[in-house]
């Protein structure tokens, strides 16, 4: 399967960014919000075993892993119902144990730490003290990585390679639903879910996120 390269996947990047602002300043805006967050991430299994190669890829499912992750938005309203957002988190890393399917031995490592960046349109179905709302966008995620050696149970060296420059970059789509519960006219809470795709190589991430924090909200009328 073909990746997109490094070049497109900056250009759609700066596309996507481009669009965040030039419809931010298109439009009259009624508030803009700020939000500071932490939270969770879901990441699903992925990989099977027909994946497996011997002295390549030992451990071929990765299996499913619950890191923290923190981050902020920053969102321009043009009513009190529709807005767009943009937002960025940051995805500590956990441990994984990986389990060799041929001979059962383990290997115990942690799991990248990644950044992501998306640009998403928001829709809140009220205008009142509780506002709950859809979500739904799209971006970039990378993910920091570097050479590593490990030792697995059975006593083995097995060195785990840190992907391309070209690799670490992959586009991301989401769908989410929320809350914003207002404590009083300017500062709030607010509970976010999220279903994210990684578009990755040779098998696409899932995740869901849940985050929680507080917003405020400014020029608000």
């Amino acid at each position: 399967m073909k990746t997109p390269s490094s070049n497109m996947k900056k250009k759609i990047l700066h596309i996507s960014l481009m669009m965040f602002f030039l419809t931010s300043l298109s439009y009259p805006q009624k508030s803009t919000q700020f939000y500071l967050f932490g939270g969770k991430n879901y990441h699903f299994e992925y990989g099977t075993e027909k994946d497996y190669i011997a002295g390549i890829n030992d451990f071929p499912v990765n299996p499913s892993h619950f890191p923290f992750n923190f981050g902020g938005a920053f969102t321009v309203y043009f009513s009190k119902r529709i807005g767009i957002e943009l937002d960025g988190r940051y995805t500590l890393s956990s441990k994984l144990n990986l389990v060799d399917p041929i001979d059962q031995d383990t290997l115990s490592m942690n799991s990248y730490k990644h950044l992501s960046l998306t640009a998403n349109f928001i829709y809140q179905f009220l205008s009142k003290r509780i506002r709950p709302y859809v979500i739904i966008g799209g971006g970039f995620d990378r993910i920091s990585a570097k050479d590593e050696t490990y030792l697995t149970e059975y006593g083995y060296h097995i060195d785990i390679k840190a992907p391309l420059e070209s690799e670490l970059i992959d586009p991301i789509a989401q769908i989410g639903v929320g809350i914003f519960i207002y404590l009083n006219d300017f500062l709030g809470i607010r509970f976010d879910s999220r279903y994210i795709v990684i578009f990755d190589t040779p098998n696409n991430i899932n995740c869901f996120n849940i985050t929680l924090g507080l917003f405020l909200s400014v020029n608000e009328r």
